[in-house]
């Protein structure tokens, strides 16, 4: 380019081409905030299409891209094969015996939570005949435990 082109353009007006992107992501935003960021460009293409927005799924991509939006994929659980064979081969003997006095039987389970869009493990042993919450732990990730916030345990 030469200086004279450079310093033309420099000049001239914003195109019609980037006015219509801006007030398309203008208009794209509250809808791609809505759905929370699960619409990707085919959804919000179509979101578009109703309000009577002619634009195509190629440039709404386009746009996404530049504005820096992305999709977030909804994970599908899938459980593991085998799974259920290889706790059906061990018998859940918690299930048929009851505790009659505290101490007799402790029982914990391990789940995740969702905190402020980040993922934490809980981990809680109880006794099951106080259901008296003996041990607990929270955790970024289901690692092996070292210390553990206790009122029972010795």
């Amino acid at each position: 380019m030469t200086r004279a082109g450079f310093y033309a353009w420099r000049c001239r007006p914003v195109s019609a081409r980037l006015t219509q992107d801006e007030h398309l992501l203008t208009v794209m935003r509250p809808l791609f905030e809505a759905s929370h960021g699960t619409y990707g460009s085919p959804r919000l293409h179509q979101a578009l299409h109703r309000a009577g927005y002619a634009v195509s799924r190629r440039r709404v991509e386009r746009l996404m891209r530049v504005a820096g939006w992305r999709a977030r994929v909804a994970r599908v659980y899938r459980p593991k094969a085998g799974t259920h064979r290889w706790f059906g081969q061990h018998a859940n003997h918690v299930q048929r015996t009851r505790a009659v006095r505290p101490n007799q039987i402790w029982v914990g389970d391990l789940t995740y939570l969702s905190v402020s869009g980040r993922w934490w493990y809980l981990a809680v042993v109880l006794d099951q005949c106080s259901r008296r919450v003996l041990a607990w732990r929270v955790g970024a990730r289901p690692a092996r435990t070292r210390t553990w916030n206790h009122s029972f345990i010795r």
